[in-house]
């Protein structure tokens, strides 16, 4: 950590990076996939030909239009998809949830060996240092977080270098009964030196937990991202739902859809056990507002439904989300037509095949959406064997790696599949899956964005849609 010039307040200075505190030990020794690579440099123009070319329905030129797209809100973002397949062989990949403050630069090889800063500087370079160019505000730059120091230690030190002017660093917790930033006439001031209060004119936001209670809406401080693109579905399930839903409906005659598991919104408490019923005896709960793999159960068994009712509020003001569990092989009694499955890992040399999700993060530039990270984490246990005693279904199906401690969070990144020359081949995918899932999580953004708009300033709706 840099100079520390207040409680929970760092200050980080140009020269101050260095990428041995910025990845992981394993990403830094990889080498990055050649076919990843390829991907990641493909022209917008070169994926939307072949996006059309792998869904013929789809309209070009509103493909065209989503990836020239330039969010109000939602600037930066890391959505979530699972590799699937149904009964007769189709595969897709299905978006689980779309991230505002997205984790990614650290398990991401690096795309060109003589670019030391990586993920880091092209985010910084070509989407938050136009937004704070064209940002009239004084004040200085500052980085507030609440989790992963890895990360966002290694984006103020970016700033600092492309700035080159000390940035503060600010850990921002919930918990936090005296915090070092605030807002004060929605403008962001951190504390400094002998307790004096900063001005802050932008800063890089890495706050997920609850941000909504200590982060304005309609900040005087440019934010990277503004707390709007969190309430709008950035980090809320039940809204991003809704997003979801109206994205599809208006683009449905242009052969376009964000594609999901079977969504129920609304459920009340009691509402759960007929859901599980609807469902054939399997289903994903989970807390509209929760993160970071809390808050969400996978149901296979009128046992784990018990358990997760005894977990679960009762008397929790809002209601709950299921979705359709995406199964490990058929459920006897479910409609084949209507399952989906895993298609999980390569299987190793005793046949394990595991579930994993791939996390996508991407960026708004002058050229448009463009991918920034990709990686995948896999589940503790495989598929298609039976669950060991004292396990559940979550460690066949759950693939976060965050774990939350007493003492702060911790990582499971044994279970981190990286894309690189060794890892990558291990998912069974290919470059037209890479762009499928690319073009799911730029209309997922999309979606999330138009929401947004939609709820705090209506009348730039007809403008984004012309």
């Amino acid at each position: 950590m840099k100079l520390s010039i207040s409680p929970n307040v760092h200050l980080v200075e140009p020269g101050d990076f260095e990428a041995t505190d910025h990845w992981y030990p394993r990403v830094l020794n990889s080498s990055i996939h050649p076919l990843v690579a390829y991907f990641l440099n493909l022209s917008n123009h070169q994926i939307q030909e072949r996006y059309c070319r792998l869904n013929p329905r789809a309209d070009a030129e509103a493909v065209a239009k989503l990836l020239a797209y330039q969010p109000t809100y939602f600037r930066w973002s890391g959505t979530d998809l699972m590799h699937v397949t149904n009964h007769e062989g189709n595969r897709k990949l299905t978006v689980i949830e779309t991230n505002s403050c997205p984790s990614g630069q650290k398990s991401m090889p690096i795309l060109e060996m003589n670019a030391e800063k990586g993920g880091y500087k092209r985010l910084i370079e070509t989407t938050f240092k136009p937004m704070v160019d064209a940002h009239k505000e004084p004040g200085a730059l500052a980085v507030i977080y609440d989790k992963n120091p890895m990360e966002n230690v290694g984006y103020a030190a970016t700033i600092a270098d492309i700035f080159e002017e000390d940035v503060y660093l600010a850990k921002f917790d919930e918990r936090d009964g005296d915090p070092p930033a605030v807002f004060r006439n929605e403008k962001l001031y951190v504390k400094g030196t002998d307790g004096e209060w900063v001005e802050i004119r932008a800063a890089f936001r890495y706050v997920t937990q609850n941000p909504w209670n200590r982060i304005v809406k309609n900040s005087r401080t440019l934010l990277l991202n503004p707390i709007e693109a969190c309430l709008a579905g950035g980090r809320n399930k039940e809204v991003a739902s809704i997003a979801y839903e109206h994205f599809n409906k208006r683009f449905v005659e242009k052969g376009l859809s964000i594609f999901t598991p079977v969504t129920y919104r609304g459920v009340t408490y009691k509402g759960l056990e007929k859901s599980f019923a609807d469902l054939g005896g399997s289903m994903v709960i989970k807390v509209p507002d929760s993160n970071a793999g809390q808050g969400v159960y996978t149901i296979i068994s009128e046992s784990e439904l018990t358990q997760a009712l005894s977990e679960l509020d009762a008397e929790a003001p809002n209601p709950y989300i299921v979705q359709q569990l995406i199964a490990s092989n058929f459920i006897e009694g479910t409609d084949p037509s209507k399952n989906w499955y895993h298609v999980g890992t390569l299987p190793d040399t005793k046949g394990r095949s595991y579930a994993f999700d791939i996390r996508m993060m991407m960026h708004a530039t002058e050229d448009g959406m463009r991918p920034l990270a990709a990686y995948s984490r896999r589940a503790r246990i495989p598929l298609n064997q039976p669950i060991p005693d004292g396990m559940d279904s979550w460690d066949m199906y759950g693939t976060n790696l965050s774990i939350k401690g007493e003492d702060g969070w911790t990582y499971a990144d044994e279970r981190l599949m990286l894309f690189d020359v060794r890892n990558f081949g291990l998912l069974g995918l290919g470059l037209d899956e890479l762009i499928q899932g690319f073009m799911q999580s730029v209309m997922a953004v999309y979606a999330i964005d138009q929401h947004a708009i939609k709820l705090f300033e209506p009348t730039l709706i007809q403008m984004t849609h012309e």
